[in-house]
């Protein structure tokens, strides 16, 4: 049995993503970061990028915009102002 984690990505309008993932990477203003089940608790901000899941072997993507994510043993929850699956693996230019 694969370990997951539930998984929130929460915008000011609704829930995008509310799931148990096996991993998940995403762009913090310091860098980009990875996520595994029983990972130590943080909590960081995040920049505008891509967000990337895990959910049984398949890879999920997220356009974000800023924000920030608490990451506990058993959970991510990623708050930020948009996410939109249609603009992710498009170039970001400022």
């Amino acid at each position: 049995m694969v370990e997951t984690f539930l998984l929130e990505i929460i915008t000011p309008l609704r829930v995008v993503v509310s799931a148990q993932v096996e991993e998940m990477t995403a762009p913090g203003v310091r860098g980009e970061f990875g996520v595994l089940p029983g990972h130590t608790f943080f909590i960081t901000l995040l920049s505008r990028g891509e967000l990337s899941y895990h959910i049984n072997g398949e890879k999920h993507f997220l356009m974000v915009g800023g924000g920030f994510a608490e990451v506990t043993h058993d959970r991510a929850t990623v708050v930020v102002d948009s996410a939109d699956p249609d603009e992710a693996h498009l170039e970001i230019t400022a």
